[in-house]
């Protein structure tokens, strides 16, 4: 659930810069393309600020962004057959993440990824296709980094690569951005 007061203006502070950087891209682009980037601004925002406090994702803004992926395919594809293999590619995308990361837990005795991190990641599949996830695991990473480095800085501190990183709060708005910028890639 949405908090209000100090998360609450953090969420649209987040919704706002993420808008920022969208909105070039959008100028051509139709109504209701438009809506849904707004939903995914406050979506972005949501979980970006949550993740960032709690080390949780809210399994509803990842609803959320997964449905505005559907709906986005569903009107980009309109063939029945296509939005299943659509569908079939997010979960795909999940299972193998789910896996690796599993997989990395045994061997190594290290969690890589939560497992709501992996669900966004499923939810993104849906928005930007498996192509722009590459991308969007890029700039979520590059993002991450700099936020540990700044964060050490004003700790004063070395930074801890090791630590426990809200990498929700770097992935949804990643995947609002990559969405606006190169579409679903599919």
């Amino acid at each position: 659930m949405i908090r209000r007061g100090r998360s609450g203006a953090a969420i649209a502070t987040v919704a706002l810069f993420v808008g920022a950087v969208m909105a070039p891209a959008l100028m051509t682009r139709p109504m209701h393309e438009w809506l849904a980037a707004a939903a995914l601004c406050l979506l972005a925002g949501w979980i970006a600020i949550d993740d960032l406090r709690t080390l949780l994702i809210p399994d509803l803004a990842v609803v959320g962004i997964g449905a505005v992926g559907l709906a986005l395919a569903v009107n980009d594809l309109a063939d029945p057959a296509a939005i299943l293999r659509w569908l079939g590619m997010a979960f795909g995308v999940a299972a193998l993440l789910f896996l690796f990361s599993f997989v990395y837990g045994r061997l190594r005795g290290v969690s890589v990824m939560g497992f709501g991190d992996i669900k966004l990641v499923a939810a993104s599949a849906l928005l930007v296709g498996p192509w722009g996830l590459g991308l969007q695991i890029l700039i979520a990473s590059l993002s991450a980094l700099i936020f540990v480095l700044i964060r050490s800085i004003r700790r004063g501190r070395r930074p801890r690569f090791a630590a426990a990183l809200p990498f929700g709060t770097f992935l949804a708005p990643a995947a609002a951005i990559v969405w606006a910028w190169f579409g679903r890639g599919a």
